[in-house]
């Protein structure tokens, strides 16, 4: 073999005992090229100065085994301290995103300076709290990655038209259209600041493969410190109560409704800050639950199968569904994000498919529910919301299932499966903007 496929193999045999990620194996790959560098400088030849260089960096089973437990050792390491080198960085930081996570909880009091309180105007906040996390999120990202100012100014530009839009709707108490602009926006902005995360370039895989596996890691945090948040709230408010000092409305108020804002600051933070540890968290629960998931949605499509007439009965159930369809394609995506775009199908990817074909034909049925009721109560802003989503759902399921077969025959790969959802994400903010700008004048705000 030439000298290249001989390095090539020697990072293999390392990579198939150690497990190292591609950009460590590329690391140790320049630290040998420099040492046949400087070997072949003092006048050895290039074959001779790979083998001495081999043999100085040590066996390869031997230095895979020291890599493999250097790499374990610092995916458990925690955060640097302070007094520990670079640990000045470190504390720089911690003082931005608490700094960011501060300002995310003062823009959340922002209605009190019109005469809103939180026990009053409920759906003032609720309709405005993404608007408050996102331009911090968004301004963060641009502080570190300096992307276009062309682009920050759309992104503001796409930010101010929310905040207008929500504030000056006319929103009747509690109907529909609100309801559906609540649920709704947080999504909508979060593709906006998907914007943001890829510095623009979402027209490429890479980048938005990268923010789809970040939202995943983000979700997985945002729990988590949210339920310590929660417990947090419930001890607090038990030992106050038992003291007999009701403290429930300030508590919720100024404590609960502003750590809830400041956690997509903090969440956000710390995928980036343990990127190496945490990119495996989300595709290891979607392995778990995607078996789970496969038995169930296969006994419910049996189930539904003998009971055709509660899918149309029961709405409740048709938004049940969407939630079931919106689980399948992240848990999909997140097992695929797992594994590089090389390589043979798995079992896993065979489970991935029947998933989603069994997701598929409870789609179609929970379709047929929807266009029923809409034959027999007419178009609702619920009702087409539902539509919409399911039908949304379903193309990229199918799209989804397509690249999978493909793949599963040999005609493909998992960057097809990759490039089809990307395509999908256009789709998916122009729904969302129709549903948040379009729908609510379109039904009177009601």
């Amino acid at each position: 073999m030439d000298v290249e496929s001989q390095i090539a193999a020697w990072k293999a045999e390392i990579a198939a005992k150690s497990h190292l990620a591609v950009e460590d194996l590329g690391e140790l790959e320049d630290h040998l090229r420099d040492q046949m560098e400087a070997l072949q400088a003092s006048g050895l030849d290039k074959d001779e100065a790979l083998l001495i260089a081999i043999r100085r960096m040590g066996n390869s089973t031997a230095l895979a085994g020291e890599l493999a437990r250097a790499d374990l050792d610092r995916t458990w390491a925690q955060l640097p301290r302070a007094e520990e080198p670079g640990g000045g960085g470190y504390r720089r930081e911690v003082g931005w995103v608490a700094l960011a996570a501060a300002a995310a909880a003062a823009l959340g009091k922002l209605p009190l300076l019109f005469g809103v309180q939180m026990a009053e105007g409920f759906n003032v906040y609720a309709r405005n709290m993404a608007l408050f996390v996102m331009p911090i999120l968004i301004g963060g990202y641009y502080r570190v990655r300096r992307f276009h100012t062309s682009l920050l100014a759309l992104l503001g530009a796409a930010l101010a038209l929310a905040a207008v839009a929500v504030n000056v709707y006319p929103f009747r108490g509690d109907g529909s259209t609100q309801l559906l602009t609540v649920l709704h926006l947080p999504m909508l902005l979060w593709l906006v600041f998907g914007l943001a995360y890829t510095a623009g370039e979402w027209r490429n895989v890479r980048p938005v493969w990268d923010f789809i596996r970040f939202t995943g890691e983000f979700v997985v945090y945002s729990v988590l410190i949210g339920l310590g948040g929660l417990a947090f709230m419930m001890l607090t408010t038990a030992f106050f109560s038992a003291i007999g000092l009701p403290i429930e409305d300030f508590l919720m108020e100024w404590v609960g409704y502003s750590g809830l804002l400041g956690i997509p600051v903090v969440a956000a933070y710390l995928v980036e800050k343990k990127r190496s540890l945490i990119e495996n968290i989300a595709p290891v629960l979607a392995r778990i639950f995607i078996p789970m998931f496969l038995v169930m949605t296969v006994a419910f499509l049996v189930g539904s199968l003998t009971r055709l007439q509660v899918l149309v009965q029961d709405r409740n159930l048709l938004i049940m569904v969407d939630v079931l369809l919106a689980l399948v394609t992240g848990m999909v995506l997140y097992d695929l994000s797992a594994r590089g775009t090389e390589g043979p199908p798995t079992h896993m990817d065979l489970m991935s498919l029947l998933l989603m074909a069994t997701a598929l034909i409870i789609d179609i049925l929970a379709l047929g529910g929807i266009v029923t009721r809409l034959s027999q109560f007419g178009f609702s802003p619920n009702r087409v919301a539902a539509l919409g989503e399911n039908v949304l759902l379903l193309v990229n399921l199918a799209g989804l299932s397509y690249y999978y077969v493909r793949f599963q025959r040999g005609k493909g790969g998992r960057r097809e499966i990759l490039s089809w959802q990307v395509r999908c994400m256009p789709g998916y903010l122009a729904w969302l903007a129709w549903v948040v700008f379009a729908l609510p004048p379109l039904y009177r705000f009601m």
